[in-house]
């Protein structure tokens, strides 16, 4: 799972939060107080089209100002972070998560020259920071812990961003589901089960497990023909967007099922938990 899809995922789910700008706890006339926020969001909303033109550099002009104006506008601190972490070199990472000039030479590892390395560290750094400031502000500000976690270059500091994103995000599926919001109840349980298998690679690295294969040879429960636990999940939420409660309930099952015969504790639970947050549909 790349670093770049895993950002892609979070910068989707970040807009299905609403965010108010924090103002800060000053003696000011309501007249001020609302011309203050104006004039920020109207900064943030400029850097959200630069954005979107893939002009990142004068975004992340736009998201400063903004802040300049509100210094407690946890969502321009939030933006202003992708920016830093997903375009270090005032470009779109590659596929792979590596940006122009740098190779990966497996899944944890990325060669780079040593003026771009720098470069992205530098970048990597100024992210972190601003994803600690946006969560300042909002401690509950899922997207953020996300994107820290990505980031993070000790392994327990990352899994636990990683941890806290995941208990956030599973916090807010109860009310749509509640409401019939299937597809968003859906994108919200796609980031968890990314957020899953990275927690799953860092566990590997840090105490020199390996992962599981999606079909191990000589395994009794799996065979050519037989389809992998995450094909299963993502036919599961594929159901859930559409509605089919029932459907993306067997494909769990079924999924879970797999992770319990291979003896793989972890996403067995991972998948139990998927279910029980179904299950408990509005409750």
């Amino acid at each position: 799972m790349s670093r770049l899809k895993l950002i892609l995922t979070c910068l989707g789910l970040a807009a299905l939060t609403t965010f108010s700008v924090n103002v800060p706890s000053v003696k000011a006339s309501p007249v001020v107080v609302q011309e203050v926020q104006t004039k920020a969001k109207d900064w943030f909303d400029k850097g959200i089209i630069k954005v979107n033109e893939g002009n990142y550099q004068e975004a992340l002009a736009d998201f400063t100002e903004a802040i300049n104006i509100e210094p407690r506008y946890a969502e321009a601190y939030y933006r202003r972070g992708l920016i830093y972490a997903k375009y270090p070199e005032n470009q779109p990472l590659n596929a792979d998560g590596t940006v122009k000039g740098c190779q990966r030479i497996d899944a944890y590892r990325i060669i780079c020259p040593v003026s771009v390395q720098n470069k992205v560290q530098e970048s990597k750094g100024k992210a972190i920071t601003d994803f600690t400031q946006a969560i300042q502000l909002n401690p509950q500000y899922t997207a953020a812990y996300h994107q820290r976690g990505l980031l993070q270059e000790n392994g327990e500091n990352k899994l636990q961003d990683l941890e806290m994103a995941v208990n956030l995000y599973y916090s807010k599926i109860p009310g749509y589901l509640k409401e019939n919001k299937y597809e968003t109840a859906a994108k919200i349980l796609q980031a968890v089960e990314e957020i899953n298998i990275a927690k799953k690679s860092v566990n590997s690295l840090m105490f020199g497990t390996k992962a599981s294969l999606e079909n191990p040879i000589g395994s009794s429960t799996d065979s050519p023909n037989k389809k992998s636990p995450q094909e299963l999940i993502a036919e599961a939420l594929h159901a859930l967007r559409k509605g089919d409660v029932q459907t993306a309930l067997q494909k769990l099952e079924e999924a879970g099922r797999i992770y319990k015969e291979r003896k793989d504790e972890g996403r067995y639970q991972e998948v139990q938990r998927m279910i029980a947050e179904i299950k408990g549909k509005g409750k």
